[in-house]
């Protein structure tokens, strides 16, 4: 059974974690799921990692799917779970805590936020990214949930238990009554270090928390080490969509166009229901696809879309546009020009879209094609995989994409790894 389960809020932060496992050869299996509960089958695996898609939900909905899913995990065997956030502090991190707290009956939580290879760094309680609070940076504008402050421990108010912040070297002990949310300072990978041995020493790695970084430094005190993971060598354009807003994202696309990519802006209209279905869609695939005839990196994004402005309408264009781009990339690699590209997804909710497509809820990651960017393979027809890139919208500097292509270019030749790729992609 599972010796951890990772709890995330989406999809992207459900494979950026698990990859952190994958990595070192350990049993990952991601269930992409919006429910209480998944199939037992998820934790068989070392690791599971569970996207329960709470990011976008109220308060209560999150904590009341956390509950569920944690009280599962527990029962079937799960030694610590971790509750996988943005690093960039959206979503309901409080209530999903809360819940991990009351699910397990564990005294104390630990939180560390930090994500020091993104210069996302926390520091006497306070978020930086890129050295200045991140209420003042990119994720202080984000078009659909603007971070307000900077203090972690404000993630926390409407939280039952006690929130405390420390240093990486000096974490509180367990309380002897009540329940305690540690929010733990960290800038550097050492940290997380510190952090690790001092919850191993008093036997506290029960409920933990934060992005990709701290999950990154687990392995040895939770016994999940191995050998470090082989990626195969692919030598293929990017088949980018993007579904985020993100500035950081947008930087890597206008870099991609500058450096030989075509930029592809999709519009309002074509992101409306039964689009794709109707003879315009059907001449716009067509011409994604003589596109494609060049070999050329492609990146479709949703730059032309206007956002709503009424918060109502939020949710609803949120979904529209998830649904509509997660359809768009399922038919663009029903097209022959797609076998010749590696497709990647940006965007949690847009990762989201696209699963809905298949019929397999489960994905495998296999490795990381650069910081943040996760290789995984998805189930795609007729029991054929397919290997994917996937990545946050708000990861990466602005050379990215020409960074994973170059990396996977590296990849080893030998037959053991060229088989496992050619078997995953279907070729």
């Amino acid at each position: 059974m599972a010796r951890l389960t990772v709890i995330a809020d989406d999809l992207t932060g459900a494979l950026d974690t698990g990859v952190q496992f994958a990595n070192r050869c350990v049993s990952v299996r991601v269930a992409a799921v919006n429910a209480a509960a998944v199939p037992e089958e998820i934790f068989h695996a070392d690791v599971a990692v569970i996207d329960a898609e709470v990011r976008h939900k109220t308060s209560q909905q999150a904590y009341n799917i956390c509950l569920g899913l944690v009280q599962q995990a527990l029962r079937c065997g799960t030694d610590t779970v971790y509750i996988k956030t943005d690093s960039g502090l959206r979503g309901n991190i409080g209530a999903m805590f809360q819940a991990a707290l009351d699910a397990s009956g564990a005294a104390a939580a630990y939180y560390a936020p930090a994500l020091p290879r993104m210069n996302r760094l926390t520091r006497g309680g306070i978020q930086y990214i890129d050295g200045v609070p991140i209420n003042e940076s990119v994720f202080g504008k984000d078009p659909f949930e603007p971070v307000r402050s900077p203090y972690i421990k404000d993630l926390f108010k409407n939280c039952r238990a006690e929130v405390v912040t420390c240093q990486p070297r000096n974490l509180p002990p367990p309380p002897q009554n009540g329940q305690q949310i540690v929010i733990c300072d960290a800038e550097n990978a050492m940290d997380f270090q510190y952090i690790g041995t001092e919850l191993q020493r008093t036997n506290s790695l029960k409920i933990l928390g934060g992005c990709a970084g701290f999950a990154a430094a687990l392995p040895p005190f939770l016994g999940l080490e191995g050998e470090p993971i082989r990626l195969p060598c692919i030598k293929a354009p990017l088949l980018v969509l993007c579904g985020s807003l993100n500035p950081i994202t947008k930087r890597q696309l206008e870099y991609g166009a500058a450096h030989g990519g075509i930029r592809i802006s999709l519009q309002n209209e074509q992101l409306t229901p039964d689009y794709f279905a109707s003879p315009a869609g059907q001449d716009f695939l067509t011409q994604i696809e003589q596109q494609m005839q060049g070999r050329c990196d492609v990146l479709i994004d949703t730059g032309g879309v206007e956002t709503a402005e009424d918060t109502s309408e939020v949710e609803q264009l949120r979904g529209q546009i998830a649904e509509q781009l997660g359809l768009l990339m399922a038919l663009l690699l029903e097209r022959p020009a797609a076998d010749n590209y590696l497709p990647m997804i940006i965007g949690g909710d847009t990762l989201m879209g696209f699963m809905q497509q298949l019929s397999e809820a489960e994905i495998s990651p296999l490795g990381e094609a650069a910081p943040g960017a996760v290789l995984f393979t998805a189930p795609m027809a007729a029991h054929v995989s397919r290997i994917i890139v996937s990545k946050s919208g708000g990861f990466g500097d602005e050379d990215l994409l020409s960074r994973i292509r170059q990396n996977l270019q590296k990849g080893t030749e030998d037959d053991e790894a060229v088989s496992t790729y050619h078997a995953a992609a279907g070729i």
